[in-house]
């Protein structure tokens, strides 16, 4: 269960710091309907981690057990970075009531952002891209589900600390990683 567990903190903690969930609470906000944007919110979560495991499964062969450490330890980096330095985009001034166009864009969101990217390198590393699906799909889809519930309040979360803390936690991660890979401290 640790694949599962994993990637379920380390896919919430950069859903929450990120940006789709900022996008999910200004879509709320405008009025879009409760039950279903928390159905759609599953939804993309699910099938983006989904996605990204299912890819994990046919890139992990490619790799050995030192390499599988080294692209967890690149791929926390990859997220660190982008959790500190990609802020969510000014509220646009006619934003689109479309739910299919936003299960598009958190669809792509969850499978290209941060949280694809940790799930795609945990189930590498695991060897359990189902566990790593299932956790980042449930992590991801508590974050966005509690944005689309919070609508505007979602606003007044302190996103540049978050982002600065979330990131950074990443970035030791992957230092982590990096300077003890699994197996040498056991």
């Amino acid at each position: 269960m640790a694949p599962f567990f994993l990637s379920f903190l380390a896919v919430a903690l950069a859903m929450l710091a990120g940006r789709e969930a900022v996008r999910v609470s200004r879509f709320a906000a405008a009025g879009a309907n409760v039950g279903a944007l928390l159905a759609l919110v599953a939804l993309a979560a699910v099938a983006g981690c989904a996605l990204a495991a299912w890819l994990a499964g046919n890139f992990a062969e490619l790799l050995g057990p030192k390499q599988q450490s080294w692209f967890v330890a690149a791929a926390l980096v990859m997220a660190g970075l982008e959790v500190i330095f990609l802020d969510a985009p000014k509220a646009p001034r006619e934003p689109t009531q479309s739910l299919g166009a936003l299960a598009l864009v958190l669809f792509a969101g969850v499978l290209a952002d941060a949280s694809g990217l940790l799930v795609l390198s945990l189930s590498v590393a695991t060897g359990a891209p189902m566990l790593a699906a299932a956790g980042g799909g449930l992590g991801a889809a508590m974050v966005l589900g509690m944005a689309a519930l919070a609508g505007g309040d979602w606003e007044k979360v302190p996103r540049q600390p978050l982002r600065w803390v979330v990131g950074g936690s990443l970035l030791a991660g992957a230092f982590i990683v990096a300077l003890f890979p699994p197996g040498t401290l056991q």
